[in-house]
C-alpha cells in the first residue's frame, strides 16, 4: 500500500497534468500546489521513479507510469466521492468540502468508497463538475470544454465544471450562481476594465479573469 506522502504526490501529479495538455508535469508545478520545498519534491520524485510508479528526469518533469496512475485515480475516485457526500447529503457548502475531503480520503477504503457512491446513486460527476472514475476505470473528460473568459462577447454557454480550489474563489462563484448547470453569456467588459462580465438570470455581473479561466463551460446557443 502506498503511503500518505506518496499517495499526495501521486494525486498532485495527476491533477496539474488534467489541467495541462503538456505530458509532464514540472518540479516547481509540483512544489508550488503542495507548499513544499522543491529540493523535497526533487528527493521525492527520485523515490516515485525508483519505486516506478512515475516517469522522472532531471528538466523534463514527472508523469504517471501505469502503476502510479491506477493509485492516482483511486485517490481522486475517493476525493470526489467524498466532495460528493459531504455536499449532497450532509449539506456541507461548496467552499468546504474540498479541505474535509483532503482529511477523510486517506482514511476511507475502496470498499467503503464503492459502498458510498452505490448510496449517492453512482454519480458521474463531483459538485465542482469534475468527472468521478468509475471502480477500476481511469477517467474521461468526454465533453470539449472551454474556459469561461474565453468565451466570445455575447457567447452563451454551461457551465460543467468549477477548477477553482481557493475556497475564497468558490465561495465569491457561489454567491454568483456561477456552478455547474448554470447557464450564463459572456458581455462586454466596462472600458480599461480587465473584469469579465458575464450574464447570469436576468444580472450582469463582472468576474475577475483569472478566477474566468478557473469556470470551465460548454458552448450553448441558449438555456
Amino acid at each position: 500500500m502506498a503511503s500518505t506522502a506518496y499517495e499526495d504526490y501521486l494525486k498532485a501529479i495527476f491533477k496539474l497534468a488534467e489541467q495541462s495538455p503538456e505530458p509532464a508535469v514540472s518540479t516547481s508545478a509540483i512544489a508550488d500546489r503542495l507548499g513544499i520545498a522543491r529540493a523535497s519534491v526533487t528527493a521525492m520524485l527520485k523515490r516515485l521513479h525508483a519505486d516506478g510508479l512515475i516517469h522522472y528526469a532531471r528538466y523534463q518533469g514527472a508523469a504517471l507510469t501505469d502503476a502510479g496512475w491506477t493509485i492516482a485515480v483511486d485517490m481522486i475516485r475517493r476525493h470526489r466521492v467524498i466532495e460528493t457526500f459531504l455536499a449532497q447529503d450532509l449539506k456541507l457548502p461548496l467552499a468546504e468540502v474540498d479541505a474535509e475531503a483532503e482529511i477523510l480520503e486517506h482514511a476511507f477504503s475502496s470498499r467503503l468508497i464503492d459502498r458510498l457512491w452505490d448510496h449517492l446513486g453512482q454519480p458521474e460527476f463531483d459538485p465542482h463538475g469534475a468527472p468521478i472514475p468509475r471502480p477500476d476505470e481511469a477517467p474521461v473528460e468526454r465533453r470539449q470544454m472551454v474556459a469561461l473568459g474565453s468565451l466570445a462577447i455575447d457567447e452563451g454557454a454551461t457551465v460543467v465544471r468549477l477548477a477553482a480550489e481557493n475556497a475564497a474563489d468558490l465561495r465569491r462563484l457561489t454567491q454568483l450562481g456561477i456552478l455547474p448547470g448554470q447557464f450564463v453569456r459572456r458581455r462586454a467588459s466596462q472600458p480599461g476594465s480587465a473584469d469579465v462580465v458575464v450574464t447570469i438570470g436576468r444580472h450582469e455581473r463582472p468576474l475577475a479573469a483569472t478566477l474566468a479561466e478557473r469556470v470551465w463551460t460548454i458552448r450553448s446557443a441558449s438555456e
